[in-house]
Formats: structure tokens, C-alpha cells, sequence
């Protein structure tokens, strides 16, 4: 052959051929993954040794803060406005506090405040909402070093750190790790603290919060009123959607990235990601946390940390102390406490905020923590980028010299093979997409959520199995005529070797270019290039494919490790997550299967090459579709695919509701029609009708009607939080017996004096401490503000469109015995579109009894007692009016 170079077009496609590495190596490649994956779970499950009282003082002992744990989830449910939350819980904490000045050094002074406060503001959850709070309650606590009060008349330095957790708990929750052992790892760390022998460089301020639970008030009531928050600079906040192990790093910022700085440097167990972060403010996971409170209200910046291990006990009767490991408590308040070291010590502390956004940061297994700011992560990215250009470089240069064929005509190959490599992965997420549609249409639902080993052969197995076998199909396809062959296997592995990292540079390239910081992931992928091409500058041109697969495999080890630690952290949130995703478009099954199909698509892709020029990688397909096959049998015909254990179990709320209807005549008389049911938001995708032969009533409930949803605003439902997008649907059964809650509601619509275009809303409410009111102004108006005496003031904050009409949640707490509300909103026409002849505005309001005697009936109570122990189930009455004006 002539040893100018071929042109393309000359050029036949089977340049490689397939079946050339011997199927041992795929065998050895998967073990080799599958041990990284092993690595990641160590270390992701991973706790220290619990100190106990013996212990130095300064340090941070578990023992103690379980302790504080016990004495508060001892008290039971803790819902805001509760005597157990408003008295018990606070005497309890006040008795810690006590205790912890009589302990503290001389050199330091510890200090504490009960107060109340009432305040009213709106924010963005879920579907957003506005808030109005009276009186709710919090316990504040200071630890000043001695001397650092400052000379006499000289103003302070913003120079303090807020540590945060609630006591407050959801109804029928202890709330141990939600947020109990928040709270006592807050006391135990500021024990520690005011025990130094040093007086402390800043002042530390502990807030107990009161109310978070009833959607971040407390935290407003302390930065908007309370004197102490004046001098805040920095925060930790402390939250769980779960029980124990390793508490994560989700959210830093917004400002401030030394703060994370001292992080890395002080932390002992490190667990944090930009990938969470990003994961987190996007909305898939429906949460909120006071890190929001104090970003947007007190302009301070901090970090989130929340225990996210064992969600299926999170906000159930099920979180309870046990349930807490003491090693959690241990890491946890190791890293808090050194976190608290560190920032206090710190320069940075009483400078001015830096306005810089927050740095990529990941870290490694638990050991290491990486942190670039954006200027660095950017020249990283580029070298990274560079590096595969070279790498794709040596490769074109070394085929014209070997195969005789120009830099071009490689290129053109390398584009086809990763062509190959996205219908390759594309494959392998439908087949898990379709083994999941399966499951879901033939009713075997999240049976993967109390089993989630159940993922690896329901969804991560089919993935690989179909993504091999595209590969080998298409490149088959790709080169199956052509007069060139080669005798061994290293051009092959170089062009899908070429091609995989082609594919995380222009990943790397388009989250960089959209400032995405979880582009780091992409970044790792890009190390077995370089890795390449070192081999290349040690091997040269004739170096064998056996030696360039090891140097691969060595520069894949970092990547596939991470991604794996990625992935098990990802899985541990989201399964539980699934148990009350509500009426997500997407079934639940699906959106595992992509989950789990994409992460193990990327934690396997730097063996793909293998693969495709494997000899004879059909009988390990084979054994996978035999394994998925089985096991899909399983789920579908035994007791394998029942979703739920008495551990793992399935949530339901019930709601028993007087529905009022108010019909208001043009004199003004108010004719009102009550019926009486059970109404059960759909949480999961079997609600309600898992539990018929336990509570015969379930079988009788009806789905919402597209009518109801229609004529009603919020469908007629006692929605207690902004969730109608998340909770679409619920099921209601009539009953003949009212519940005792009892709302006593009146609607008058006014004239403003002045102004046509404007009318001003009057509710009269009492009843008990949580009031919901939902608004729906008709079109073409809005509702410009609220008010609701005592200088409670809100902007309100528009919703989700119902019938082409803004809709406003309002929420009203009265954490003392609840008083009258009188609620005055203004509604202004802005649009053409209203018709000033028809109604104005759609009111909704609901009082709910969430704890205290009036909360459920004997029936209700009767109901809630029927339902299996493989459940979780809560619920109290609520009265809901309904007027149109």
C-alpha cells in the first residue's frame, strides 16, 4: 500500500475490526468498577467513634448532645403554637442553657434570651406563599469571650456567627433528627465553645428556633427584631431530611467563599458538592431551609449541613432518638465545631462581605476537599479542554503515520464513534426507561423503595446490558465493508478512547460556559485523557492496547470513584424522596430508572471501549437480561415487589374536613352548605388504594375531579402549604359526621373611596392556630397587599394560574391562644380583560387543628387506627370556607 495518506473518500469504514480483546478483560474492567463502587460505600457509611463524658470539655462529645436529644424528643410532637412546643420544649432548652453557663470558662460568658415576635413576609416555596405570624417563640443564646464588649461608646464590629436548628416538629413527628439533634448538636457545640480557656476572638449566637416548620418563621421573627442579630456576619445552619449517618454540605453562600475556604481547611469529615447545591435550589428536591431567611433577609452569608441517611423516617412518627446513631452525632458536631473554630478565628469574619461567587467544591471520598474559586476553575477547565485536544491530536498524527490516512479522516472517525457512544448511552436509558414504564403500567410501583438494592437489576443492569450492545451494533454497522483491517485492537480503543473524552470536554465546555459549578463532574472524565497522553509520550505509536487500556483504566480510577460516591449519595436521597414526590407527570419508577440508568452509564463509560472490541461479550448480556428478566418476574408475581415495610413505610395524610360553601346575595345575606369528608392528598404513586382491604373507606374515596378543580379554587381542598403543583390530586370520601375543628369565617368586598378600579377583601377569621386563606382575584386583577393589623404587613406574592387568575396563599399563625384575624387585602384591576360585572375575587380559607383536643374525632381517630403498621399515617380536621364575591 502506498504511504500517502488516504483521502476520506477513499477511505472504507472496518479500518477496525471487532473481537479483539479477549472477554476476560470486560470481566476484569467490571470488577475494577464495581471495587471503586465498593471504596465509595465504605466510606460514604463511614462514622467516628462517639466520645463519651470522660472526654476533654473542649471537645465535642456525643454522649452529652444525645442526651439533649432525649430530654427534648421525650416531650413528643412539638408543632408550633403546641403547649409542648411553646412551654416544654423551651423549659427544657433554658434548663441546657443553664447548665451550659455554669460550665462554661471565665474567660467566657454565656448569655440567653426567651422572646416572641410577630412579623409577616412572603418567599418563594414550593408554589410560593406570604407569611403572617404572631408571637411565635425562640430561645436565643450568646457566648461572648471576656473583654470583648469594646472600649465604652465605640460601636462593635458585625463580628458574630449564627449557629441554627428548629425544636419545632411536624404533627404526630418526635422530629429527632428533624431538627432535634440539630438542636443538640447547636447546645453541645456552644458547651464546647464556652469551655475554651481562651476567650473566644467573636461572639457565637445560638438560635433554637420555634417555628420553622410553619415555613421558616422563627428565623424571619430573630433577623428581623431581636437586637442580638444586629451583629450577625456569618451562619451555620443545621437540618436533616433524614436519620444519621454523614450530614452533607448543600448549599454555601451566596457570598463569602472563604467561608468555604475555612471548610476545607478545618473540617476532619468532609462531605459537601457544588453538584448538591445546584441539585437542590433547582427544586427537585421540594424543601426549604432558614438558609433562605438568612440570605434574603439578613444578608449574611453561611452554610447548610443536613443529615440526608434514612429519608423514610423524615417528618413520620418513626424519627425518633434511636433512630439517631451516635457516631452521626459525633461527625457531625466534630465538623461544626471545628467549622465554628475556624471561622471564629478568622480574619474574614469582621471585614466586609466579599461579594464573590461561591467557588466549585466537591470532595473526595471524605478525605479531601477540593475547592477552586472561578477564576481557577476556569484555567482548570481550559487545560482540561486543551489536554483532549491534544490528546485527539497525537492520535490523528500517529494514524497518518501508521494507518496512512489524514488528521482529517481520523477526526471524521472519531466524530462517528461518539455518535456511537450517545445512541450507546441513549440505549441503555431507554431500556430502563421501558423495564419502568413496565412496571408502572402493570401496578408493581416503587417496589424498589423499601428494597433499593432492587435498582441494580431493575434499572442499572438493563442500562449497561443495552448500551453494550447498541455500541457493538452501531460500530458494527459503521465498518462492516472496507479493504483495510488491522491485526490488533489499539486503533479501535483509541478512537472510542478519543471519542469518550471528546465527550466530556464539550460537557465540560457547556456547564462551564453556563457557570454551572457541578461541571467538575464532567471535568474528572476528562483525566483519562491526559493519562493517554502520557502513555503516548512514554509508548509512542506502536504502544499495545493492553498497556494504553491499563493507563486508562489508571486515570479513569478518580472519575469512576467520585462517581460512585456521587451516586450512592444521589440513591440515599431520592429513593426515599419517591415515597412523597405526589403527582409528578413522571412516574417515579421512571425518574429512578433515569437516575440510576445515567449514573451508571457514566460510572461504567470508560470501559465501553473494551467492550465494543471484546470477542465474545454476549454471554455477559445474556446474564444480565436474565437477571433483569428474573427479577422483573419477581416483583410482578411475589411478595418482592411489595414497596413497603413497617421501616420503609407508606405515608398518608387524611384530613378530616367540613367543606362550607358560602352563597352571598347582592343584600348581602350569606346562605352556607356544609359537607363533611375525608380528604387524603395523593403522596405517592399507590395512594390511597394500597391499604382498601385495611380501611374500606379508601375503596370509596374518588379521585379530584377536573370539575371541582374548575369550579373551586385549589380544587375545594384543605391545602395547608403552597403544593397544588407538587400535589395535584387528592381522593375524598363523604362522611356523615363533621370533624371539631370549627373555622368562623365572614367575606365582605368593599368599595375604595376614590379609587374605581380598586376594592378592598375583609376577612373575619377565628379559630384555631393555623389559618390558611388562598386567593383568586378574577382576571385581569391582582392583589397588591395585605394587612393584617399591628403594622403586619405583606406584598403579596402571586401563585399558580387557575383559570387564567393569579392565585395568593397566605398563611396565618398565632402561636399564643389564637385571636380574632382581621385580614384586609386590596384587589386592583389592571387588565382590560375584567369583566367589572362579574365576581372579584374567589376566597378559600381553612382553619386546621394540628394538635390540642379539638385535632381529631373519635371517628377520625378510629380511621387512623385501621391502617396497617407497614404505614405512616397522620392527619387532623380542618374546616375550609369557600366564597365568592
Amino acid at each position: 500500500m502506498n504511504k500517502k495518506a488516504i483521502d476520506g473518500e477513499e477511505l472504507k469504514e472496518n479500518v477496525f475490526r471487532i473481537g479483539v480483546v479477549d472477554t476476560r478483560w470486560v470481566i476484569v474492567a467490571v470488577l475494577y468498577t464495581c471495587c471503586a463502587l465498593l471504596i465509595a460505600f465504605t466510606c460514604d457509611h463511614a462514622l467516628p467513634k462517639p466520645l463519651d463524658k470522660n472526654a476533654p470539655p473542649t471537645r465535642f462529645i456525643a454522649e452529652n448532645a444525645f442526651d439533649h436529644l432525649v430530654n427534648l424528643t421525650s416531650i413528643g410532637p412539638r408543632v408550633a403554637g403546641s403547649y409542648e412546643n411553646e412551654v416544654a420544649a423551651v423549659k427544657v432548652l433554658v434548663q441546657a442553657v443553664r447548665r451550659i453557663q455554669e460550665s462554661a470558662s471565665p474567660h467566657n460568658r454565656v448569655e440567653f434570651d426567651v422572646f416572641r415576635a410577630s412579623g409577616a413576609f412572603s418567599l418563594t416555596f414550593i408554589d410560593g406563599m406570604s407569611n403572617i405570624y404572631r408571637d411565635v417563640q425562640s430561645v436565643v443564646v450568646r457566648v461572648r469571650g471576656a473583654g470583648s464588649e469594646g472600649a465604652p461608646g465605640r460601636t462593635r464590629k458585625r463580628a458574630a456567627l449564627l449557629l441554627n436548628c428548629h425544636y419545632d416538629t411536624v404533627p404526630d413527628s418526635p422530629g429527632a433528627s428533624d431538627d432535634g439533634a440539630g438542636c443538640a448538636v447547636v447546645l453541645e457545640t456552644i458547651r464546647a465553645l464556652s469551655a475554651s480557656p481562651q476567650p473566644l476572638r467573636h461572639d457565637v449566637v445560638a438560635l433554637l428556633n420555634g417555628a420553622e416548620e410553619n415555613i421558616l418563621q422563627a428565623s424571619h421573627a430573630f433577623v428581623t427584631t431581636h437586637r442580638w442579630a444586629k451583629s450577625l456576619r456569618a451562619f451555620i445552619n443545621i437540618e436533616a431530611c433524614g436519620a444519621g449517618g454523614r450530614e452533607v454540605l448543600f448549599q454555601a453562600g451566596p457570598n463569602d467563599p472563604w467561608i468555604l475556604e475555612v471548610y476545607a481547611g478545618q473540617v476532619p469529615h468532609p462531605f459537601a458538592s457544588s453538584l448538591a447545591q445546584e441539585l437542590f435550589q433547582s427544586g427537585l428536591i421540594p424543601a426549604d431551609t432558614d438558609f433562605r431567611i438568612f440570605r434574603d433577609y439578613a444578608n449574611i452569608s453561611g452554610v447548610d449541613l443536613a443529615w440526608n441517611s434514612n429519608g423514610y423516617v423524615y417528618h413520620t412518627l418513626l424519627d425518633t432518638a434511636e433512630r439517631v446513631p451516635l457516631g452521626a452525632l459525633q461527625r457531625t458536631g466534630d465538623n461544626v465545631l471545628a467549622l465554628a473554630h475556624g471561622m471564629l478565628s478568622s480574619e474574614e469574619l469582621e471585614t466586609a462581605a466579599e461579594q464573590s461567587r461561591q467557588p466549585v467544591f466537591f470532595d473526595i471520598v471524605g478525605r479531601v476537599v477540593v475547592l477552586a474559586r472561578a477564576p481557577t476553575a476556569v484555567v482548570a477547565a481550559l487545560v482540561s479542554l486543551a489536554t483532549v485536544v491534544l490528546k485527539i491530536y497525537i492520535s490523528a498524527h500517529d494514524a497518518s503515520k501508521e494507518l496512512y490516512i489524514s488528521k482529517a479522516v481520523w477526526l471524521r472517525i472519531v466524530r462517528r464513534t461518539l455518535l456511537s457512544v450517545v445512541l450507546a448511552q441513549c440505549c441503555g436509558m431507554a431500556a430502563s426507561v421501558a423495564t419502568a414504564l413496565l412496571l408502572h403500567f402493570t401496578g408493581a410501583r416503587l417496589s424498589f423503595y423499601s428494597r433499593s438494592w432492587l435498582l441494580i437489576p431493575l434499572y442499572a443492569v438493563p442500562a449497561l446490558c443495552a448500551s453494550w450492545w447498541d455500541a457493538r451494533l452501531t460500530w458494527g454497522k459503521a465498518t462492516r465493508s472496507g479493504a483495510v483491517s488491522l491485526a490488533r485492537g489499539s486503533w479501535l480503543l483509541r478512537a472510542w478512547y478519543d471519542a469518550l473524552s471528546l465527550s466530556a470536554a464539550v460537557l465540560l465546555a457547556l456547564g462551564t460556559a453556563c457557570g454551572l459549578r457541578s461541571a467538575f463532574l464532567p471535568f474528572l472524565w476528562t483525566l483519562p485523557a491526559g493519562a493517554d497522553v502520557l502513555f503516548s509520550a512514554c509508548a509512542g505509536v506502536n504502544g499495545r492496547w493492553g498497556p494504553r487500556a491499563i493507563a486508562w483504566a489508571i486515570g479513569a480510577l478518580i472519575p469512576a470513584l467520585q462517581s460512585g460516591y456521587l451516586a450512592l449519595g444521589s440513591i440515599n436521597t431520592f429513593v426515599p424522596v419517591m415515597g412523597r414526590a405526589g403527582t409528578s407527570p413522571i412516574p417515579p419508577d421512571v425518574i429512578m430508572a433515569v437516575l440510576v440508568s445515567a449514573l451508571t452509564l457514566i460510572l461504567f463509560s470508560w470501559m465501553l471501549p473494551l467492550v465494543v472490541a471484546a470477542k465474545r461479550p454476549q454471554p455477559l448480556q445474556q446474564l444480565g437480561w436474565a437477571v433483569t428478566f428474573a427479577t422483573v418476574a419477581l416483583v410482578l408475581f411475589s411478595p418482592l415487589g411489595f414497596p413497603y415495610t413497617a421501616d420503609r413505610p407508606q405515608r398518608f395524610m387524611v384530613f378530616h374536613t367540613t367543606r362550607t360553601l358560602h352563597e352571598v346575595s347582592d343584600s348581602g345575606a350569606d346562605t352556607a352548605t356544609d359537607t363533611h369528608l375525608y380528604w387524603l392528598p395523593e403522596l405517592d404513586a399507590n395512594t390511597p388504594h394500597s391499604v382498601d382491604e385495611y380501611v374500606p373507606e379508601m375503596a370509596a374515596t374518588v379521585a379530584t375531579r377536573p370539575d371541582d378543580c374548575a369550579k373551586w379554587l385549589y380544587c375545594g381542598a384543605p391545602y395547608y402549604l403552597p403544593v397544588i403543583t407538587l400535589v395535584a390530586r387528592g381522593h375524598s370520601v363523604t362522611v356523615s359526621d363533621p370533624p371539631l375543628t370549627r373555622l368562623n369565617a365572614s367575606a365582605t368586598l368593599d368599595s375604595v373611596v376614590g379609587e374605581p378600579n380598586v376594592k378592598e377583601l375583609r376577612l373575619k377569621l377565628q379559630g384555631p392556630n393555623h389559618i390558611v386563606v388562598i386567593l383568586s382575584p378574577a382576571v385581569g386583577a391582582i392583589i397588591t397587599r395585605c394587612n393584617a393589623g399591628d403594622d403586619l404587613n405583606v406584598q403579596s406574592l402571586p401563585g399558580p394560574i387557575w383559570q387564567q387568575r393569579n392565585t395568593y396563599f397566605i398563611s396565618l399563625h398565632d402561636a399564643l391562644a389564637p385571636a380574632q384575624w382581621d385580614l384586609v387585602c386590596h384587589i386592583k384591576r389592571v387588565g382590560a380583560s375584567h369583566n367589572a360585572s362579574s365576581d372579584w375575587v374567589q376566597v378559600s380559607t381553612a382553619g386546621h387543628s394540628m394538635f390540642g383536643e379539638m385535632r381529631r374525632s373519635t371517628s377520625h381517630e378510629e380511621l387512623l387506627t385501621r391502617f396497617p403498621p407497614w404505614t405512616a399515617v397522620t392527619g387532623w380536621g380542618a374546616h375550609l370556607h369557600i366564597f365568592n364575591l
